[in-house]
Parts: C-alpha cells; structure tokens; sequence
C-alpha cells in the first residue's frame, strides 16, 4: 500500500538517511493538503498525464523537501520558532489549516475562543486568539484555508523550553496573537517569515485588539510639548507598587521654572551638607590633636596590630562628643590608637564625599521624575483602498528623546510621514466607531515605540 512507510523507504533508498519516520509522516501529510489545494484549483490539469494528484509527484516534493531542509539546512519559519531561534513576535505569513472550538461550545457564546492551527506549509503549531479576532471567526472572516499576516505574537502561557517541532512541539508551544497585529494575507501570499509587515490601517483597530506592530501615519496636527512629574508617596497601592500622585501637565516654561526651583533648592543642600562635613571634619582633628598629645606624639603606625576595642571606643567619641571625659578614662595608648583611627576615618570620609554628598542629596531632595510628551493627531498615509476618515490621538512619551533633525528634539510637523511600530491601545472607552464621520481612536507610545521618518 501507498504511504508514508512507502515513502519513507524509497527515500531510505535514496540515501535519504537523515530523515526519520516522523519527518516522513509530517511532510507526508503537509503535501498532500497543498496539492489537494492545487488540484481543486486546477481540476482539469488532473485529467492529464502531468496531474499533480499522484505517488510519483508526492514523492518527487518529499525529495525537495529533504533537499532543501535536512541537506541544506534551511529550516522552515515554525521549526526555527519552536527551537526559539528565531523571536515569536517576527513578521510572517502562515495558512489556517483548523479553527478548533472548544468542544460541547456555542458559537454563539461571545466568550468563547476558538483556536487555530497554523502552518507555514512545512509544520503546524496552534496559536490562541484575542477577543477581536475571535468575533472574526465567529462571524466567517478567519476561517480554514485562509492565509494570515501577522507580527508581534507571543508564546501564550508564558515562554516554553526550547524544542524540535517534531519532538513534542506542536504540544508545548502555542502562539497568541492580537488583532491590531494580524490581517488576512491575499491568497497568493508567499508563506513563511517576511522582512516586515504590512501596515495596519486605522480603520481596522479595535480598543481591545492588543499592541499595533506597525502604522504607516501622516501627521495632521501637532500640540505643544507639556510635562508630568511623578511624585513618590508613602506607602503602596492596590498593585503592591509604591504610590505615586501625578503633578501637571505643565507647559514648557512651568516646567522650566519647576526646574529651576529644584535646582536651586538642590544646590542650598548641597552647601548646607558641605559645611557640615567640614564642620565635623575640623571637629575630629581637635579631637585627633588633643588625643595624640595625651599619648606622647606616640601614635602607632599602620602596621602595628589595632586593638579589637579601639572602635568601640571611636563610636563612643563619635556619638557623644565628649572628648574630655573619654580622654580622662583611657589610656596614653589607647589615645595613640583612637588618634590614629579618628584621623583614617577622616580620610576615608573626604576621599569618599562625593558620593556621600549624592546620598545625601537623594535622601533631602530626590531626583526629579517628570516625562515629557506631546499628543499628535495623524492619519493613514495610503488612502487608496479607503479614505483616511479616522484620525488617531497619539500621546507620544518621551518626545524630547526624539529628534529626527539636528537639534530639534521632540519636533514634529504637519505633514510628515512615519512608519511607528509598537502602539498600544489608549483610553479604551472613548474610541469612536468606524461608522462616525471623523471617528477618533486614542494610541500611546511605550518603551519599544520607533519612528521612522519617510
């Protein structure tokens, strides 16, 4: 009987020895559901002798396979993210070979998510759905045989041990994947990794859609620059994190002047340390001086051996301050030992103020933690397929961290066009539907936001 172990033996036959049976029976499976495609795309080609639905062609495209995979070393896109040796989150194309509801479910339950089983041609792995893609799979949208574009994903359940796709993989390892990071691929989508995905639209947004990998906007309208501080609190919040209470927004020249009213203040502590350091300072050499006249001027050298109660009694002085009457109770050489020690702890001290100072200051008057940001109102940049009706609120964090010309840190301009990858959501209830006229959806940039200027 014509069959996988058939195939697998002609290959064997073939010197085809780097191919086990599992490999066999993957690829085995995967070639014929592509040339079943291709041959109820094309059913008349099968009536001639150069039909595709045939032994002789599944076993001529195993053969490419082994060539191309286990000779020549060119892992497919699921194989490489299954040994997690490419990220998840890389831009690819892959087809829907199973939607997979759970079973004894309704379709009808909104709060049901189905699954899907995706491959790149070569191998399968499953992947996990959010709500907004989930809806599209209740409505006939993300259904099987259909290609995805997707970028951003991640392992769902957390990162799993690194594995072959063949040796417990597809069991191990599922993707998640976010609507504002996902579209239907066109039919003829080459499957596999791509250099870069395309970008989403506006239009196809949703407030619970996740991260949006990459936008192609044209900015329509630019705010001023404003300033929040974030001011430490005692105690925690709900979220076990230290609290915090917001001060601002504040305009560029109230946090100009903010600014300046912590410098200022900064720079009075900072004297007022410094004079107390030199104060104590002059203080202890006294003391030093005064010690090591009651010793003889016999004060012992680094090399002789301190006595362990020495420190004791420096901490004493230190705390008190009553240098007389611990000059009276102690003896000539414990006063040549507790001179020596005063005087290297005066050393260590002033070789070592500087970082004393900037404790100091941490404690009295803490740095400042104000982020800047502006909000731009910006627009899809290609409207050919469908007019730029929805405008995007985007608050930019961190503007003056940008500059996309020499010397004009946080600038944008009417008109500009940018590639901006890694959004999120912002403001979920306030997004206007597709429908409004001038709809408005809110975005926000996060750590890994980049702008790239076209």
């Amino acid at each position: 009987m014509l069959g996988p172990a058939s195939a697998h033996a002609a290959l064997q036959s073939l010197d085809g020895t780097l191919a086990s049976r599992e490999w066999v029976d993957n690829a085995w499976s995967m070639i014929l559901w592509k040339l079943a495609g291709l041959a109820a795309l094309d059913p008349q080609r099968e009536q001639t002798p150069d039909k595709r639905w045939s032994y002789t062609h599944v076993l001529e495209q195993l053969r490419y396979r082994y060539a191309r995979e286990l000779s020549g070393g060119q892992r497919p896109a699921l194989r490489l993210i299954a040994a997690q040796d490419i990220n998840a989150s890389a831009p690819m194309v892959l087809c829907i070979s199973d939607v997979i509801w759970p079973a004894g479910a309704s379709m009808e339950d909104v709060e049901v998510k189905p699954e899907l089983e995706l491959t790149d041609g070569w191998y399968r792995l499953r992947a996990e759905l959010d709500a907004p893609m989930a809806r599209a799979a209740r409505a006939g949208k993300i259904v099987r045989g259909r290609k995805l574009s997707f970028a951003g994903a991640r392992f769902a359940g957390g990162r799993p041990e690194p594995t072959e796709i063949l040796e417990g993989g597809y069991e191990s390892v599922k993707l998640s994947l976010s609507g504002n990071s996902s579209c239907l691929a066109p039919w003829h989508a080459k499957l596999g990794l791509l250099k870069q995905a395309p970008p989403a639209t506006l239009h196809s947004l949703t407030p619970d859609g996740g991260g949006v990998h990459l936008l192609d906007l044209v900015v329509s309208k630019v705010f001023p620059i404003a300033f929040i501080e974030f001011v430490d609190e005692p105690g925690k919040g709900a979220d076990g994190k230290p609290k915090t209470r917001r001060e601002g927004p504040r305009k560029e020249a109230d946090e100009a002047r903010a600014q300046a009213k912590w410098e200022d203040k900064r720079m009075k502590v900072a004297d007022k340390l410094k004079v107390e350091a030199e104060k104590r300072w002059r203080s202890w050499e006294g003391w030093a001086g005064a010690l090591a006249r009651k010793a003889g001027g016999k004060v012992p050298s680094e090399d002789d051996a301190m006595p362990g109660h020495v420190e004791e009694l420096l901490d004493d002085l230190i705390d008190s301050g009553d240098i007389s009457s611990i000059s009276r109770a102690i003896t000539s050489a414990d006063a040549g030992w507790l001179a020596f020690t005063l005087r290297a702890r005066i050393d260590a001290e002033r070789e070592n103020a500087g970082e004393e100072l900037e404790r100091e200051l941490a404690k009295e008057c803490p740095p400042r933690n104000v982020r800047s940001f502006r909000v731009l109102f910006m627009k899809d940049a290609k409207t050919d397929r469908r007019p730029a009706r929805r405008t995007a609120e985007i608050t930019v964090w961190d503007v003056l961290s940008l500059a996309f010309e020499e010397g004009r840190q946080g600038h944008f301009a009417e008109g500009q066009r940018f590639l901006v990858s890694n959004l999120q959501p912002n403001q979920a209830g306030a997004w206007m539907s597709t429908r409004d006229e001038d709809s408005h959806v809110y975005l926000r940039t996060v750590k890994g936001t980049r702008w790239t200027k076209l």
